[in-house]
């Protein structure tokens, strides 16, 4: 079953090319490039035993391009890498403002042995499938009395820059919600896991017709009225999407309607591949 989450981040972020900084405590080897890094806003308040192995920043480089706050979430992941960091811990944020077209970023890094438990979110990737350890939210079978599990995913999207020289780019992403989503311990089975799996790809191929349309459309911060416009239809396309996929498969019941979609979805995912990545 699929509960929907829409997340609209349309606040006023930054567009520049960061500086990078670091102070390691410890060196460590590098971790590789798909080495999976969690990252903690400064609210989050869970307790990480180990000690942290160094501190990381993205700070201001002047009216330029390219750090928004997800895209400077990027460029920590990245430098945490390459120091054998897996979690960022973020301790201070400060956003765009008319000081700065940068949103500035402090953190502490640490590497940790069991990196997945501190997960709040997933974005989506052809190479990291759901398990069932990411479903970390309370069952609730008061609104899902004949759910087994409930997937919780959400479409993000967010303007790149408040830069006045440059207009900013819109940046699309498929996150999964760890804390929304829960399985009952009878509907964890492959099958389920399968079915549960299928209702956040197909969060990921409207994210993909999104940025497709935008593209389209040559929708642009400057124009942000339309692009709400075209997010509200592509959002209604997928809750309709979401809603039959459910009604088909009686939430997988029906194996071999289920088998089917899963063909769909991967037929519609290398549709819309070119459009995997903003």
């Amino acid at each position: 079953m699929k509960r929907f989450f829409i997340a609209l981040l349309f606040v006023i972020v930054c567009s520049c090319s960061p500086k990078l900084r670091s102070n390691i405590f410890k060196k460590l080897p590098e971790l590789p490039e798909n080495e999976l890094v969690v990252v903690l806003d400064i609210y989050d308040e869970q307790g990480i035993s180990e000690d942290p192995i160094g501190e990381i920043k993205a700070v201001d480089n002047g009216l330029s391009n390219n750090c928004s706050y997800y895209e400077n979430i990027h460029n920590l992941k990245i430098l945490a890498r390459k120091v054998g960091a897996n979690l960022i811990k973020l301790t201070k944020h400060k956003r765009a403002d008319k000081w700065s077209t940068c949103d500035r970023l402090w953190a502490k890094i640490y590497k940790v042995s069991q990196v997945k438990k501190y997960e709040k979110e997933i974005e989506w990737s052809p190479d990291r499938k759901l398990i069932w350890d990411d479903f970390k939210g309370i069952p609730n079978i008061e609104n899902f009395p004949k759910a087994l599990a409930v997937t919780n995913s959400a479409i993000i999207f967010e303007p790149s820059s408040i830069n006045p020289f440059k207009d900013g780019k819109l940046f699309v992403r498929t996150v999964f919600i760890n804390h929304g989503s829960w399985v009952l311990p009878k509907g964890k089975s492959d099958y389920v896991l399968r079915h549960e799996q299928i209702h956040f790809d197909i969060t990921e191929i409207y994210s993909r017709m999104l940025r497709k349309v935008f593209s389209d459309a040559n929708v642009s911060m400057k124009n942000s009225s339309k692009a709400m416009s075209i997010f509200h239809d592509i959002k209604k396309q997928w809750q309709d999407r979401q809603e039959e996929y459910d009604y088909e498969t009686q939430r997988g019941d029906k194996k071999e309607v289920q088998e089917k979609w899963e063909a769909i979805v991967e037929l519609e995912l290398d549709k819309y591949d070119l459009y995997k990545t903003n």
